[in-house]
């Protein structure tokens, strides 16, 4: 999954030459203590913070005031760059570009963790089953061939290393955790836990 399908493209923006009024009045309308700074043609030049304004006149500029990041995200980046690229930074949002550095967006751990509820298909109502499987390939070919042949369609898939395993969560679209116990039950597939999702 792209970071544009999930960025924010309502965010507070000024420009680059704007003052200190300006800023604050953007972060008052969107209850943040941030602006992201563009120069003319749209162009990122980084971030103003309210914490940076505190001493500065209200008809000054926010020019000396903008700090560029060490952190933003491509637009066609993975979502899951942007997490670990919030791991590593620990800021309250990243700006989104595309190749030449236009704003596109912005992306902060809501949305994040909005992407996360929607890969694991937690809103969507269904059975989970949690198995421990050998990390080789095949495993879960073998797992997808059975939910396959019995109708049941995948709706998300995530692994977990350990210890020369993956620990699998795989959610189909039945809603009867007894139906898919039986089936794995019948094809000799073992797992840890089935539970049912109403989803939202």
């Amino acid at each position: 999954m792209f970071v544009k399908y999930w960025m924010n493209q309502d965010f507070p923006s000024i420009r680059i030459n704007s003052t200190v009024q300006e800023a604050l009045s953007v972060m008052r309308k969107y209850k943040v203590d941030y602006c992201v700074t563009t120069d003319e043609a749209g162009k990122f030049q980084g971030f103003v913070y309210k914490s940076n304004l505190a001493d500065s006149e209200l008809d000054s500029s926010v020019f000396d005031h903008v700090v560029f990041p060490d952190f933003y995200a491509y637009e066609d980046s993975y979502i899951e760059e942007a997490a670990l690229t919030f791991r590593e930074s620990h800021e309250a949002c990243l700006a989104v570009v595309d190749q030449e550095l236009n704003v596109k967006g912005i992306i902060t751990l809501s949305e994040i963790l909005e992407a996360f509820v929607a890969i694991t298909a937690m809103d969507e109502p269904g059975t989970r089953v949690l198995m421990k499987l050998e990390d080789k390939p095949g495993q879960l070919k073998e797992i997808f061939d059975v939910l396959a042949q019995n109708k049941m369609n995948v709706l998300s898939v995530n692994t977990i290393k350990e210890d020369g395993f993956r620990r699998v969560s795989i959610k189909v679209d039945t809603c009867e955790p007894e139906e898919l116990a039986k089936t794995l039950k019948i094809f000799g597939i073992e797992y840890d836990r089935i539970t049912r999702e109403e989803g939202f």
